[in-house]
C-alpha cells in the first residue's frame, strides 16, 4: 500500500472514530461504504482498508454480504478502557517528561484550544483536542508499545458515555485539569505528570462506575472489590 492510500485510509479511519464518537454513527448502525467514500471523495479501497482495520480493532463487525456495523460497548467496557488508559497514560508520562522538559509550548497550545471548545460548548472538538493532548504524551515517551495499546482503546473512551459525562459537569473545570499536566511535563517532573494524569480521569471512571453498577449487579461486586481492594493496597506511581 502506498502513502497516499495509507493516508486515505487514516483520513477514513479517524472520520468513522469522530462520527461514532459525536453519535453521528450509533451502536448497530450499519456503515455505508458508497456513501461514506462519495462524502469523503475517496475510492472505495482505503474505505474497505479502514473498515478491515477497525473491524480487528474492535470497533466495527462485520459479516460476509451484510457489510459493518458499528459495535455496542457497554459502560463496563468504557471503564475498563479508560483505566486501562490511564495506566497506559501514567507510564507513558515516565519518559516523556524527560523528552518534554522545557518544549511544553505545543501542549500548552492545545489545552487552548480545549479550554476554548469547552467554552464553546462544542463537545465534538473537546473531544477532538482532548485525544490530541493525551496522544500528544504518549508519542512523547518513544514506546512504541505503549502507543499501539493507547490507540486500540480510541473506541472505547470515545462512546457516548463519555461524551455524556463530559456534558453533566462543567466542562471548563474539566478542560483546566489539563494545564497543570502540561506544566510539570515542562519542568520535566514525570512523576507529578503522572499523579496528575491518573487523577484526571478519576472523576469520570467513578461516574461511570456508578451507572455501571445501577445497570449491572454483578459490576456492582466488581466494583466494590476494586474499592476494597484499593483500600488495603494503596496505589503508589514509582
Amino acid at each position: 500500500m502506498g502513502a497516499q492510500e495509507r493516508s486515505l485510509r487514516e483520513v477514513v479511519r479517524e472520520t468513522l472514530l469522530r462520527r461514532i464518537g459525536d453519535g453521528h454513527l450509533n451502536p448497530g448502525e450499519r456503515v455505508m461504504e458508497a456513501s461514506l467514500a462519495r462524502d469523503l471523495g475517496v475510492s472505495s479501497i482505503p474505505v474497505r482498508e479502514a473498515i478491515r482495520e477497525l473491524v480487528a480493532m474492535g470497533v466495527l463487525e462485520a459479516e460476509r454480504n451484510r457489510g459493518a456495523w458499528v459495535r455496542k460497548v457497554s459502560v463496563s467496557e468504557t471503564v475498563e478502557a479508560l483505566q486501562a488508559r490511564a495506566a497506559l497514560e501514567s507510564l507513558a508520562a515516565q519518559t516523556a517528561a524527560e523528552r518534554l522538559k522545557g518544549r511544553g509550548a505545543p501542549l500548552r497550545r492545545v489545552v487552548r484550544q480545549i479550554v476554548a471548545a469547552a467554552r464553546k460548548r462544542d463537545f465534538v472538538a473537546f473531544q477532538h483536542h482532548n485525544q490530541q493532548f493525551h496522544r500528544m504524551i504518549v508519542e512523547a515517551s518513544g514506546n512504541g508499545v505503549v502507543l499501539r495499546l493507547w490507540d486500540s482503546l480510541a473506541f472505547e473512551v470515545r462512546t457516548r458515555f463519555v461524551l455524556e459525562h463530559v456534558t453533566s459537569v462543567d466542562p471548563v473545570t474539566l478542560a483546566k485539569e489539563h494545564e497543570p499536566i502540561a506544566d510539570a511535563l515542562d519542568r520535566g517532573d514525570a512523576k507529578k505528570a503522572a499523579a496528575l494524569l491518573e487523577s484526571h480521569s478519576q472523576d469520570m471512571v467513578r461516574s461511570l462506575e456508578q451507572q455501571a453498577r445501577a445497570q449491572d449487579p454483578s459490576a456492582r461486586r466488581t466494583g466494590d472489590a476494586r474499592r476494597k481492594s484499593r483500600s488495603r493496597h494503596p496505589a503508589s506511581i514509582h
